[in-house]
């Protein structure tokens, strides 16, 4: 059969999660996150980014070519009318379809910095973009909200987050984050109806002095006190290593300086997340189960407060 590829580069308004096709980052984003290199490769990973498009053809093929890793998971997810296939690697993976028109959703690999996309259809076939949700959730955070350890980019934190809740997203969390309001500042010149910031662990990894964090902080608070739509900041789950003695300080802090922004809405980590190792992939990181676990309970506190 003959294939016509897709000229992503200017198709945009196929892709989610973006601010130029395949990548998730600002410019002021990616240089905020340049030092240490380690970091500024799970800035630019795309985590949460998807293409979102309807279409009737029969046939499609993706290819990927990934540079450098996070983690070396090279998983995408390809969900056609909500029923998901998971395939692995760079590819080119070519799939078959009954005819008819259906939804398809490329969720790309979340850990690894992909540096081409290709997308090609049967000759003839109609792609457009899917229709977009009414509503969209900003994701600000560490590691725990990018989705790290996770083996498929629809089980990170994020994704469940905004499909248990309806809602578009855009994930600018980064691996390795402190509580640092210039990134929230960013995130929130994106434009949504309800932010959600988790920060603090890497705080107590780094031994970020108390009155330097309770600044940052503050600083955050202050901007997402600004913010037309609702915000949540979660008040770090449990950590089962050697950050698990520092932690509590950090968490009283974002504590007494949420005490004084009555509208932004507090979610406390330990109280929806259990200290089990069962729901972490090493101590810090939720498994699958915890990343589906976290999802579900936070996705509830939000949806109730909306």
């Amino acid at each position: 059969m003959i294939m016509q590829k897709l000229d992503l580069e200017n198709r945009i308004d196929l892709f989610r999660g973006c601010v130029a096709p395949g990548v998730r980052m600002t410019e002021k984003l990616i240089e905020f996150y340049r030092e240490p290199a380690p970091r500024l490769v799970r800035a630019r990973s795309a985590s949460g980014v998807r293409i979102a498009l309807v279409t009737d053809a029969v046939e499609m093929e993706y290819a990927i070519v990934c540079g450098e890793v996070s983690r070396a998971i090279f998983t995408t997810d390809i969900a056609v009318d909500g029923k998901i296939c998971t395939v692995e690697g760079n590819g080119p993976h070519r799939m078959t379809f009954a005819p008819g028109e259906k939804e398809i959703v490329i969720h790309l690999p979340h850990l690894v910095i992909v540096e081409k996309i290709e997308l090609s259809f049967n000759d003839g076939a109609i792609v457009k973009a899917a229709p977009v949700r009414d509503k969209k959730i900003l994701i600000c955070g560490d590691s725990i909200l990018q989705g790290m350890t996770c083996t498929t980019p629809t089980k990170a934190v994020g994704t469940l987050l905004a499909e248990k809740l309806g809602m578009e997203f855009h994930n600018t969390s980064v691996g390795g984050a402190d509580m640092r309001h210039e990134a929230v500042a960013e995130t929130l010149s994106l434009g949504g109806d309800v932010i959600a910031v988790g920060f603090g662990i890497n705080d107590a990894f780094h031994n970020t002095t108390f009155e330097s964090f309770r600044k940052e902080t503050r600083k955050t608070l202050q901007l997402l006190d600004g913010f037309g739509g609702k915000a949540f900041v979660i008040v770090p789950i449990p950590c089962l290593n050697d950050a698990a003695g520092k932690s509590p300080a950090y968490r009283q802090i974002i504590r007494e300086e949420l005490e004084k922004f009555p509208g932004i809405i507090a979610v406390e980590g330990e109280a929806f997340y259990p200290a089990e190792d069962s729901f972490f992939a090493d101590g810090t990181h939720p498994n699958d189960k915890g990343m589906e676990l976290y999802a579900e309970n936070l996705a509830r506190i939000i949806g109730a407060n909306l």
